[in-house]
């Protein structure tokens, strides 16, 4: 008499752990004090433009800046046709400038 005898094993591999990474906090690049602030203490801030309140503007502080329309402000410093263009009478700002102000708004125009 023979007898065949079959092992089966379950063997039950580990399940894999998943990493979930945490969502980062979002933190801003660009400061408008440091940065945003400064481009327009040098091109338009100046007692002729709008540290005199040219247009009723003034750039002076984040509360005044912001009181300006995004897509106003946008369309001035890219010399769009349909705005004002800013700085007035002279060439665009410089793209770095341009690409700072642009990346502050789309962060939010946080007072930072």
């Amino acid at each position: 008499m023979c007898i065949t005898l079959f092992f089966c094993s379950c063997n039950k591999e580990p399940e894999e752990e998943i990493q979930v990474e945490p969502t980062p906090t979002p933190t801003s690049s660009i400061s408008f004090n440091s940065d945003v602030l400064t481009i327009f203490n040098t091109y338009c801030n100046g007692s002729y433009c709008h540290g005199g309140g040219a247009d009723g503007k003034y750039f002076d502080t984040h509360a005044n800046v912001i009181l300006v329309p995004s897509s106003t402000l946008l369309g001035a410093i890219n010399h769009t046709t349909g705005y004002e263009s800013m700085p007035k009478s002279q060439p665009k700002l410089r793209q770095g400038e341009i690409d700072t102000i642009t990346t502050w708004i789309n962060e939010g125009r946080l007072d930072n």
